[in-house]
């Protein structure tokens, strides 16, 4: 009889063991994996902390495949790939999808903002001049940074690149200008509807360049108003994650802005695809009405796993430290189709408090956030999208589809107003006065330039934030 009783013991203990094996099976396919301690050095490990990770923070972890379906031997990006969720990024014109999140070995340099950047000291927009006959591609200068070697080539904004080393650029061989070796260019400019070749221009070698997002500002003298103007080109805080240089260059100009008495603002985020949550913050902080100050900025809402889901962050007067609140009433924002993320937070989180008046082109539509993931025994970074970005009346509708300027004004379909920044005439300042000055008219801003234009690529891709970056 003992002898039977023990193998129905057995027998039970066995089908215990099994059940709870099928349910841990389950389990690990929903919910998070933990990677196997004599693992960590192969691609299985890495796959299984990026797993973890993304099954406990990712906006969308409801969308990573189960485990079963995952192959965790492969190589780390084409694994992180495989967990993305469609209503993880946007689409590009062409209808092909593409994602916020991404994954890069922590050897290579992030996609996350950088004050530094090896480059010839220039962003351009790429494009194909449809009208000729061999459709060449030409580079259009957006902006030149001071001391480099653009700016000691003479090269300027609105300048055309028509060739390298005397080849025609194409879509090969466009990526020398992000920064090479010493280049002879043939440069053109625009001049009464037609591109006129110029003479040879000769480039120095590629070099690190400080990019300085406070790039330009003046306080502007019009029809009896004082208004502030500040071309901004992206949201960092300073050269490096603990550095403050470009905060601390916005509190003191904040400080001009106050001194010089200005009672307008027209902020220029035309070229700024993103980057700090902080420096948004900070931003509006400088620019909204003094009644807004320690109010709500935004909310960020996180996934149903997170404690607690959202979070409050106050349009802090303390972040002023030794800057000024301008205490503006209305601003005016000039965008373009590469203004994102960051600088869209700035325009929703404002319009709770003041009159924002966008003049531009429709914004790309980055509503969500990101946070960095790293381990030390694993040589991958991870920026994976983790929450939604709401302002204080709780809005956040231009996911995916970007913001409809109150005014359009496309600065590619007015090359004759392609102008210094700076420059009254130039087309989107220009509209924005205009606007103040009570002599607007829409007629100014459709009349198109003759040049053919397509756009291929821009070199502003290359410092997107994918979301706004939370920390």
């Amino acid at each position: 009889m003992n002898k039977i009783k023990n193998k129905l013991y057995a027998l039970l203990l066995l089908i215990v063991v099994l059940i709870g094996n099928a349910s841990c099976s389950k389990d690990n396919d929903e919910t998070t994996t933990t990677p196997d301690p004599e693992g960590e050095t192969t691609e299985t490990g890495v796959n299984s902390w990026i797993e973890s990770t993304m099954r406990e923070n990712y906006l969308w972890y409801a969308d990573i495949p189960a485990k079963s379906k995952l192959n965790l031997s492969a190589d780390p990006e084409t694994f992180f790939n495989s967990l993305l969720s469609s209503s993880d990024g946007n689409e590009y014109s062409d209808g092909t999808h593409y994602y916020y999140s991404y994954i890069e070995s922590t050897a290579s340099t992030t996609k996350s903002i950088s004050s530094i950047d090896y480059s010839y000291g220039f962003d351009f927009d790429l494009y194909i001049l449809s009208s000729s006959p061999h459709s060449n591609y030409v580079a259009h200068l957006l902006y030149v940074a001071p001391d480099s070697p653009a700016s000691e080539a003479g090269l300027k904004r609105g300048d055309w690149i028509i060739t390298m080393n005397g080849d025609s650029i194409t879509a090969n061989n466009y990526t020398t200008l992000y920064g090479s070796t010493a280049l002879s260019l043939s440069t053109a400019k625009y001049n009464n509807g037609l591109v006129v070749q110029s003479e040879k221009t000769q480039l120095g070698a590629a070099r690190s360049i400080e990019d300085d997002p406070v790039y330009y500002h003046e306080t502007i003298n019009w029809g009896g108003k004082k208004i502030g103007y500040l071309v901004y080109n992206h949201f960092t805080a300073g050269q490096t994650d603990t550095d403050t240089k470009y905060n601390d260059e916005l509190l003191s100009l904040s400080q001009t802005f106050k001194s010089d008495g200005v009672n307008e603002f027209i902020l220029d985020l035309r070229y700024n695809n993103g980057g700090l949550l902080s420096c948004a913050q900070l931003l509006s902080a400088i620019l909204a009405p003094t009644s807004a100050l320690n109010n709500t900025f935004c909310t960020l809402e996180y996934n149903d796993k997170q404690s607690p889901r959202t979070e409050k962050i106050a349009l802090s007067s303390s972040i002023l430290n030794k800057g000024e609140n301008l205490n503006m009433g209305t601003v005016y924002i000039l965008v373009t189709s590469m203004t994102a993320s960051a600088s869209e937070l700035v325009i929703n989180a404002l319009k709770p408090y003041m009159n924002v008046v966008v003049i531009g082109d429709t914004t790309e539509g980055k509503n969500v956030g990101s946070v960095s993931y790293t381990d030390d025994k694993y040589p991958w970074h991870l920026q994976p999208i983790v929450c939604k970005l709401y302002n204080a009346n709780n809005e956040s509708n231009y996911g995916k589809i970007g913001f409809t300027p109150d005014y359009e004004a496309n600065e590619a379909e007015r090359l004759d107003k392609f102008l210094p920044f700076g420059d009254t005439d130039e087309l989107l300042l220009s509209t924005a006065l205009s606007l103040i000055d009570g002599t607007y008219t829409t007629a100014r801003a459709y009349t198109r330039s003759s040049l053919n234009l397509k756009k291929i690529a821009s070199s502003l891709d290359r410092k997107a934030s994918n979301g706004v970056i939370i920390k």
